[in-house]
């Protein structure tokens, strides 16, 4: 089913070299991207119901990649944190180096909701489909006649 490379990652996140004139490199490593898709995918196994899913059965790609940017993003903003620095340089306003935690944070908001939203609908709905023909009621077993009325 779904399989995410971290090249697809990188493209969707246009975390290229070329793209990145601060940094002259990519931002997240191959490494970095192969952890966020493991970690995405425990995140929704861990969703109820619980499931076992792998990278090589994951139920649908785009929920994948939209999950693994918002994992990535939360560790951006632990590296913004830690390395935030405001400095003066005589009459010149404030200079900020790495100071765009909030920035990153309100991408891994809209990130997450949009991940968590489609991730609970799509557990539900394959939780649907593969209850179908195994719902019961307790009404099956009333027969007309089985039951006195003294």
């Amino acid at each position: 089913m779904a399989i995410l490379n971290p090249g697809e990652v990188s493209e969707f996140l246009r975390d290229f070299p070329e793209y990145n004139i601060l940094l002259d490199n990519v931002q997240f490593t191959e490494d970095e991207i192969n952890s966020a898709i493991r970690f995405t995918i425990e995140r929704y196994n861990a969703l109820t119901p619980v499931t076992q899913y792998t990278s090589d059965n994951f139920p649908n790609k785009w929920i994948l990649l939209i999950g693994t940017c918002a994992h990535l993003m939360h560790s951006e903003i632990f590296l913004q944190l830690r390395n935030q620095a405001t400095y003066r340089d005589g009459d010149i306003e404030n200079i900020g180096i790495d100071d765009k935690a909030a920035l990153y944070q309100a991408l891994v908001d809209r990130l997450d909701n949009l991940w968590n939203s489609h991730a609970q609908k799509i557990k539900q709905q394959i939780n649907l489909e593969s209850a179908y023909g195994y719902l019961s009621s307790g009404y099956r077993w009333i027969r007309s006649g089985l039951r006195s009325y003294d």
